[in-house]
């Protein structure tokens, strides 16, 4: 299991994934908008992920 916290609202719950972007696929969530950090290093979205990973999302904000 693959613990996935996301940063901005404070919540975490754990899933079963292979990489970044299954995760993102799984919650139904946009890479676009956010930063993954795995293990305290932002990663790419092909980054492996193994049991007892933590997978940070740090939702990214734009505007003017």
């Amino acid at each position: 299991m693959i613990k996935v916290v996301f940063l901005r609202d404070k919540k975490s719950l754990e899933i079963e994934a292979d990489n970044v972007s299954e995760v993102f696929s799984k919650l139904s969530i946009l890479k676009e908008q956010y930063v993954a950090i795995k293990n305290g290093k932002i990663v790419c979205e092909d980054e492996s992920l193994s049991k007892g990973d933590t997978l940070e999302l740090f939702t990214v904000a734009s505007g003017g």
